[in-house]
């Protein structure tokens, strides 16, 4: 007969008496839950397990008699302990040739100001003030941060007011010639319209011109989808949005008055949901401000509009204060998307990390060469690069509310940060590390900001809400910047071995042994940082779910990943293939089980952290053509390998 009253949901687990009653998942129609039970007499001991493992790990980058100590002290013995407390610290314009833009009715700076900062309820629940759902669409259907000459503000805010002269307007961006054919526009042309889309038929009816392609293409499974299939749904996506921007769908700025779920809703759902006094008061509200907009545009007397666009945020404060950001969180989104940090670092990040591995190179080639100002900016360009991406990475924490790597972008992202991390951590011992990194760096950040990725903040689903994976994901992913290191140490090893000619150059000898000895110390860190990492996924997944380990498909890539470093790691023990050649190898292509781990097992295999449920897509040429390069290079360099001494 005992009752007991408890909410059980993900990451909200009831403990009773050493049983644990959790939500294992729920119905596809999400009309019911499936709970289970599970008894753990072992929690504690493997808690405990856990513990121990990882203060192993640790005390070994402290031992003075461990390997990594051996090689910080042969590396740069006055460094050795500035790396271990960074470790420490660590863990944890295209337009179109018509200006539309200066025929479009003027709306002031001062009135942009006021609406910019107007909170706006995205389509995913988050609060967000009217500059970042601005600057969202018009990167989506645009792919720039601004239209011409106009502010994202402006834009957004004038489709909705002047949505009949926007149909006619070039700014659905259109990459495939076979689409731009059906729509009917020229094929240097890189922008549609919306009323591009709809013609007469052989009727005379107006229809949507791209229907029987979008239907064809649906129907298809993502990986037998082709460019153009791709390009129609995406020219499909963005097409839709501009509707629902061009009658106010997007411009959910009204809260229900206690509503339980804080729902907000835009004028058009606001009259069709609302009643009585409530449904009278929005009206008048949105009305005037609207009404206010266009008497603007003609007079050029904004203040009944910024009178107007006050009154909203009155009533957004007054009715919907529970779900309202802090107007200091407001203020730094806002920064945030006008500097926008990660994708201007991209070509520093890339620069002076070329800059830095030529003057690595003139170096080596000629040590006598003067370049030591050049070096000194490189060096110093990076390190601030590395501050501005850290700066950039917190301000991303505070507005989200949640750790920066929840999605696919974020963790690009956050991947980019540990390179430079890891080369920042070997700067001062190896310019070869800090200038390798910086350019990996960079074209992580580049890949981060194509088109496929969604860059836009959005909050977490209720099964990444546990502070469990944020440490999970921050270690794990941290790993992938060291071993990243490891990667490109390797392929600068083995080309310098290709450049050794039939007399050693002792310069360049000696810059092989550095180079050897940094990779292997950041394998150690790497791989420690990979295991703990999954040690603590597995207290996560039992604190969400009530098991360590299922065999998924990322579980187990994750060991092989393990594996895999851990067998190159003890390679010095095997006569064989103890030398800088083998371990250089070694450690280049060990990286692909990294890459299958982040990137394959999401798009190829089937399980709990698979984004396509086993449909596979294409691999990209640039994967192949990679693949031959490192092969290339490993043949080149064997052919020197007898420069090469035992680790």
């Amino acid at each position: 007969d005992f009752k007991m009253d408890y909410r059980i949901y993900m990451n909200n687990v009831l403990d009773y008496k050493g049983y644990r009653f959790f939500q294992s998942s729920y119905d596809s129609d999400e009309g019911g839950t499936i709970l289970s039970v599970n008894s753990d007499p072992g929690k504690w001991p493997t808690y405990i397990g856990y513990f121990l493992l990882t203060l192993g790990l640790l005390l070994n980058i402290f031992n003075p008699n461990s390997r990594f100590r051996k090689l910080a002290k042969a590396v740069n013995e006055a460094n050795t302990k500035a790396i271990c407390a960074i470790l420490v610290a660590g863990i944890a314009i295209f337009g179109v040739n018509k200006s539309y833009a200066l025929s479009m009715p003027q709306i002031p700076q001062s009135h942009l100001d006021k609406v910019s900062t107007l909170i706006i309820q995205g389509p995913d629940g988050r609060m967000k003030p009217f500059d970042t759902m601005a600057h969202e669409i018009l990167n989506k259907i645009y792919r720039s941060d601004k239209f011409q000459s106009m502010d994202p503000n402006a834009v957004f805010l004038s489709m909705m007011a002047n949505s009949e002269i926007w149909r006619s307007v070039p700014i659905i961006k259109i990459s495939e010639d076979e689409l731009k054919n059906i729509l009917g526009i020229p094929k240097n042309q890189k922008y549609a319209s919306f009323d591009d889309f709809f013609g007469p038929n052989k009727d005379g009816q107006i229809e949507y011109k791209l229907i029987k392609f979008t239907e064809l293409a649906n129907r298809k499974a993502p990986a037998t989808r082709g460019l153009f299939d791709k390009d129609v749904l995406k020219a499909d996506e963005k097409l839709n949005i501009l509707y629902m921007v061009f009658i106010g769908e997007m411009f959910r700025v009204i809260p229900k008055i206690d509503d339980f779920n804080n729902t907000w809703l835009s004028p058009g759902g606001a009259l069709m949901e609302l009643s009585g006094e409530e449904a009278s008061n929005v009206a008048i509200m949105l009305q005037r401000y609207f009404t206010a907009v266009l008497e603007s545009q003609d007079s050029g007397d904004w203040s009944k509009a910024d009178e107007a666009i006050e009154a909203i945020k009155a009533y957004q404060a007054e009715f919907g204060s529970s779900v309202m950001p802090a107007s200091d969180r407001v203020s730094l989104e806002l920064l945030f998307n006008k500097y926008k940090i990660f994708q201007n670092l991209t070509p520093v990040y890339l620069l002076a990390g070329l800059t830095l591995l030529a003057v690595v190179f003139i170096k080596m080639l000629r040590p006598r060469v003067g370049i030591n100002l050049i070096f000194k900016i490189a060096y110093w360009v990076n390190i601030l690069a590395f501050i501005a991406h850290t700066i950039g990475m917190g301000l991303r924490w505070y507005i989200a509310e949640h750790a920066p790597w929840s999605d696919g972008y974020e963790s690009l992202v956050f991947i980019a940060w540990c390179l430079a991390f890891s080369g920042t951590m070997f700067a001062r011992s190896s310019a070869i590390s800090l200038a390798l990194t910086s350019i990996l760096a960079g074209v992580t950040l580049f890949v981060a900001h194509l088109s496929w990725l969604d860059p836009q903040i959005t909050n977490l689903v209720p099964v990444l809400k546990s502070y469990w994976l944020t440490i999970h994901v921050s270690v794990i992913t941290a790993s992938y910047g060291f071993l990243g290191l490891c990667s490109l140490l390797g392929l600068f090893t083995l080309v310098l071995f290709a450049l050794q000619g039939k007399n050693e150059n002792k310069e360049l000898t000696r810059n092989i042994i550095e180079a050897t000895r940094i990779n292997e110390m950041a394998m150690i860190l790497g791989l420690s940082l990979l295991v703990v990492g999954n040690f603590l996924g597995g207290v996560w997944a039992n604190e969400s779910w009530g098991r360590y380990w299922g065999w998924d498909s990322k579980e187990t890539w994750a060991l092989v990943s393990i594996l895999v470093y851990a067998a190159v790691v003890h390679m010095r023990f095997i006569p064989k293939v103890n030398s800088q050649y083998a371990f250089a190898v070694a450690s280049m292509f060990a990286y692909s089980a990294i890459i299958m781990t982040y990137f394959g097992v999401n798009f190829y295999l089937v399980g709990m952290h698979s984004y396509a449920a086993g449909d596979a897509v294409p691999v990209p040429d640039f994967v192949w053509i990679g693949v031959l390069v490192m092969i290339i290079v490993s043949l080149l360099a064997y052919r020197n390998r007898r420069y090469s001494v035992r680790l």
